[in-house]
């Protein structure tokens, strides 16, 4: 029997299929059941749902009908923060509390467990919402995204807002972007492909995996590019990386595993070899499974921000490669 993390799948994962009109919000759902991707599903509000953050109760029954049907668990409803709803006016902290809220409510009656939250919201709102939540037994999980991680500046911020109210209703949303070996050679190919010379990629790659923030590397990059002549477009392109991918130790982990609620298994392509390209899932999911967490974990693709390969296949071989680490893993121990 494999224990640890069990595999399930995020809508954003098929932002691409969504967006092109070749599956609705209902043909997503059919399609991951019926590829067997399930039986966890995290669902994007503000992608997915017309009028989030308010739903009708029209649109609940049809929701809870379907995943029912389909045999779909519902597992996170990712929110936002947004103090300027309208462009130059900045909402107040009730206001944007408030906001909150609404969101928080359309997931317990949507029937999700748990919403994830990002660091747009910050540590003193997280502090006022952690009573509504266990008000209405609702988990609130921070996701811990590139370029931060375990033991960020920022995670350590919550972190102690966490131990101060010890409140069953705040938890951790792991992201292993913010832990990359390398960054994924299908971005690097999509780069090359958008005209993208050698030798700003080069560049790239030598700047990357340095230590500091990303606006700082970055600016040494455009400074080292423009002053070789390259193009601004093309220093846009390789830019990206910095602020979705982080070169940090995979076992650093293991130090939220304890309040880990819900992972995004972020990944950006599995080869024929099984193995993730830039993400190394060998050391990371054990630390999950010894660590006690059995809950959800969604399958994150991020390729789809510059490659048009079909997402349901990538999330099939991303959910292989995690079920037979799992398992391998599993039969080592009990060997």
């Amino acid at each position: 029997m494999t224990t640890g993390p069990k595999t399930g799948a995020t809508l954003y994962a098929f932002t691409n299929e969504y967006l092109t009109g070749r599956f609705s919000f209902e043909g997503l759902l059919r399609e991951i059941a019926k590829r067997g991707l399930g039986p966890g599903v995290e669902v994007v509000g503000f992608q997915s749902i017309r009028s989030f953050p308010d739903v009708d109760d029209a649109f609940v029954e049809r929701f809870k009908a379907l995943v029912g049907e389909l045999a779909l668990q519902p597992t996170s409803l990712a929110i936002n923060s947004d103090r300027f709803l309208k462009p130059g006016q900045p909402i107040s902290d009730a206001a944007l509390i408030d906001y909150h809220k609404r969101q928080m409510r359309a997931a317990v009656k949507l029937g999700f467990p748990l919403v994830r939250y990002q660091f747009s919201t910050p540590p003193h709102i997280v502090r006022e919402l952690a009573p509504f939540a266990e008000d209405l037994g609702l988990k609130m999980g921070l996701e811990v995204h590139a370029p931060a991680y375990a033991d960020h500046p920022m995670v350590i911020a919550y972190r102690e807002v966490y131990d101060e109210l010890d409140s069953p209703a705040l938890g951790w949303i792991p992201d292993f972007g913010g832990t990359a070996e390398r960054l994924p050679a299908s971005l690097l190919n999509a780069a090359r492909e958008r005209g993208v010379p050698e030798g700003l990629i080069d560049l790239l790659l030598a700047i990357w995996p340095e230590k500091g923030p990303p606006p700082e590397r970055v600016g040494r990059l455009r400074e080292y590019a423009l002053r070789g002549g390259y193009d601004p477009a093309h220093i846009q392109i390789v830019s990206l990386p910095f602020f979705i991918l982080s070169n940090e130790d995979p076992k650093s982990w293991a130090a939220l595993v304890d309040r880990t609620i819900h992972i995004h298994g972020k990944f950006y392509g599995v080869g024929d070899d099984g193995r993730e390209e830039a993400i190394d899932y060998e050391t990371i999911l054990p630390l999950f499974r010894d660590g006690g967490f059995n809950g959800s974990m969604a399958s994150e693709w991020e390729g789809h921000a510059y490659c048009v390969a079909d997402a349901f296949d990538q999330v099939a071989r991303h959910q292989a490669m995690c079920n037979r680490i799992l398992e391998r893993d599993d039969n080592e121990v009990t060997a």
